[in-house]
């Protein structure tokens, strides 16, 4: 099994779109890969590959300490929508990636636990937690499971497709009347289309599952745990 986790453990001192972008320091955050990493070494990953885009040399300095993971330094500018820039991280990650393993994507900062539900069977081709269904369906992004490399590579350029699509799709008068409008005058449209917040990872994963035709096996339990990055930084366990 190879596991890929999406990180940005030294995040820019600068402001985001929002405000501060953290308020957990790079050394909490640093530790908190480090414990991503045991608990995949104690899960059984082969390979471990941090995608990272940490702007300057402050991971770069200390990536040893992440061993035997491998740090992959990714230059991306920055990104409101999270799961957006989560997406571009793991597609950046695809040419390090073996053909024919398992592959386990968790976001960085988080534990896997032994008890975890996630497996394949024969035909499966992602396992996944799963809430709700139909439009408004989703899967846990923190951690799961998919075949393959190639599996992977199509569920994460087809979840970045939704993402960008939503804007486009009409659901009723209103927006067909915004998308006949902003056709007519696109000079008027101000809408930020490079980085949209329509739609979260975690709905359009679900959504791109289905229009793939992929075999998802849901499970009830991740055993993932860690610490949400938000302003009061609370615990989540799933």
């Amino acid at each position: 099994m190879i596991a890929v986790v999406s990180s940005t453990v030294a995040p820019s001192p600068l402001p985001s779109h929002d405000g501060a972008r953290t308020t957990l320091s790079p050394e909490q955050r640093l530790d908190q890969t480090r414990e991503t990493v045991a608990s995949l070494v104690a899960l059984g990953a082969t390979d471990i590959f941090i995608a990272d885009n940490s702007p300057g040399p402050w991971l770069r300095d200390r990536a040893s300490v992440l061993a035997p993971a491998r740090v992959l330094h990714l230059n991306q500018p920055p990104i409101r929508n999270k799961g957006i820039g989560e997406l571009w991280l793991l597609l950046g990650s695809l040419e390090v990636l073996p053909e024919d393993a398992p592959v386990l994507k968790i976001s960085g900062r988080y534990r896997i636990g032994a008890g975890t539900g996630l497996a394949l069977r024969e035909g499966d081709d992602i396992a996944a937690r799963v809430q709700g269904g139909g439009a408004t369906g989703e899967i846990s992004t923190r951690c799961y499971l998919v075949r393959n490399k190639s599996v992977a590579a199509r569920l994460w350029q087809r979840s970045l497709d939704e993402v960008y699509a939503e804007r486009s799709r009409i659901m009723g008068p209103r927006s067909l009347l915004r998308i006949i409008r902003n056709s007519v005058r696109p000079g008027r449209d101000d809408f930020p289309y490079s980085d949209p917040n329509t739609l979260s990872l975690e709905q359009a994963s679900y959504r791109a599952i289905g229009h793939l035709g992929l075999r998802m096996r849901p499970i009830a339990n991740l055993d993932v745990s860690g610490t949400l990055g938000s302003w009061t930084n609370p615990l989540v366990k799933e």
